[in-house]
């Protein structure tokens, strides 16, 4: 399944790139979060990084090699960074995760990891990847969307281009 996630993540990074900033700046949604694509490709990027990194390896975040992004605020506020630093963050987390999914074997998918959210639950390992690849896909097919809606041609990210 992540290896599926890289290769869409290469098409939609493609489209991403060719798109005019203006459109991926721009306010699309009427929400308190997530108000352009760069909203939305941020929190992507950093749900990976908070699950995989700081919750089930418990080691520092990407993020912290960031600086300027660790920095701003949570919420709409996406819009005025450059899109190659939210692809740098991006192609970072991807290589730490890719590498760690590397080193998993099955005791270690059957960990269980307290979450901090939810201190009653303890949630394994292996839940806990398929989270992180499941809203990634969601949150993918909205950009979809989203760049569909501001005219822009979205790559195709269906599991059957890639099989």
């Amino acid at each position: 399944m992540y290896d599926y996630l890289v290769r869409t993540r290469r098409d939609l990074r493609a489209t991403l790139e060719a798109t005019p900033d203006d459109v991926l700046s721009r306010p699309l949604i009427a929400a308190d979060r997530f108000r352009c694509l760069k909203d939305m490709l941020f929190h992507v990027i950093e749900v990976e990084d908070g699950w995989v990194q700081g919750d089930i390896r418990r080691v520092p975040m990407i993020q912290e090699q960031f600086p300027s992004l660790r920095e701003l605020p949570g919420g709409p506020v996406f819009a005025d960074v450059p899109l190659a630093l939210l692809l740098d963050y991006w192609s970072a987390v991807e290589n730490e995760t890719h590498a760690y999914l590397a080193t998993l074997t099955e005791s270690d998918l059957m960990r269980a990891v307290p979450v901090e959210d939810w201190p009653e639950k303890q949630l394994t390992v292996h839940g806990l990847l398929w989270h992180v690849m499941i809203h990634e896909t969601r949150h993918s097919a909205q950009m979809v969307l989203l760049l569909r809606n501001a005219g822009v041609r979205p790559p195709s990210l269906d599991l059957l281009f890639y099989l």
